[in-house]
């Protein structure tokens, strides 16, 4: 890739590594929505788990 030679040029790439970046960062957030998730249900799933054990436990 040669450089570009013109402001309008300069510009171009910025303008280009601008939009890498956001897109960059609407991925890592959709990354970071979707690991939180994730670890929201597996820690509710692990309390629900831990009282039913708890539950049975006290019965008997």
């Amino acid at each position: 890739m040669q450089k570009p030679k013109t402001f309008l040029g300069w510009a171009g790439v910025v303008f280009m590594l601008t939009v890498i970046a956001v897109i960059v960062m609407v991925a890592a957030s959709i990354a970071f929505v979707v690991v939180a998730g994730v670890a929201i249900i597996g820690a509710v799933i692990s309390l629900l788990l831990l009282l039913a054990k708890r539950k049975t436990s006290d019965d008997g």
